[in-house]
């Protein structure tokens, strides 16, 4: 058999496969694409992963995938690499209906996805659905600190001065990165954020870099930033 869900005690289910659903294989072959800079052969392979899972689930409820499991761990971060990809395009229709397909699979969000969700939905001003997963963001992340600020730039035209005081306080590296005059994507940043250990600044580069789409269509929304800075 190429695909079976293996249902486990803790009420999630390990996703296994041959031939086309070996998920492990397929994530190895896209990270060989894209230390080659073979980037669209690797985004094309990642959307085919995400139709195969897509096409695997069942519609009628979700099926949490278990995490310690390496296909089904494959298979997870294939999808959300495959909804960044869509993010960075602009197609946020596409990128958010991966992301809440990443979620029914990934309760325990490993990845972190709420926050780019998060940035998603007060972009396209689904405040009922931001509502809602504002309740997941955390003061623990920088990431839901920047979607919170986000949001209530969206939503009210200023941002939530709390938030900002926090990011400013607590989060040095990315307050330091959003205020910031240039972002290099440089080769001392690709070899830092590669490493075992990424530092701080390179992981808040990463996440400017993630979400430069937005600012570019908005950059009023860094100057309220730099105020703080200054």
């Amino acid at each position: 058999m190429e695909l079976r869900f293996n249902p486990t005690p803790d009420q999630t289910f390990e996703l296994e496969g041959g031939a086309k659903y070996n998920f492990i294989r397929a994530k190895e072959r896209i990270d060989e694409l894209d230390r080659a800079g073979r980037y669209a052969e690797a985004c094309e392979a990642r959307y085919q992963g995400f139709q195969l899972l897509a096409d695997a689930l069942p519609e009628d409820e979700p099926m949490p995938l278990r995490w310690e499991h390496a296909n089904s761990r494959a298979a997870i971060m294939i999808l959300h690499g495959s909804a960044i990809d869509h993010f960075r395009i602009g197609d946020l229709e596409m990128a958010m209906a991966q992301l809440e397909l990443l979620l029914d699979c990934d309760p325990e969000d490993h990845l972190e996805a709420i926050n780019l969700l998060a940035l998603c939905y007060a972009t396209v001003e689904e405040w009922e659905l931001y509502d809602e997963v504002e309740l997941d963001l955390t003061d623990k992340s920088a990431e839901s600190v920047v979607a919170r600020l986000w949001a209530s730039w969206r939503r009210d035209g200023t941002v939530d001065k709390g938030a900002l005081s926090l990011l400013s306080s607590k989060f040095k590296p990315y307050f330091a990165e959003f205020t910031a005059v240039e972002h290099p994507d440089d080769d001392a940043f690709r070899q830092d954020i590669m490493s075992e250990r990424p530092s701080q600044g390179a992981q808040a580069r990463e996440w400017w870099l993630l979400t430069e789409p937005l600012w570019a269509e908005c950059p009023q929304f860094i100057d309220p930033l730099k105020s703080q800075r200054d």
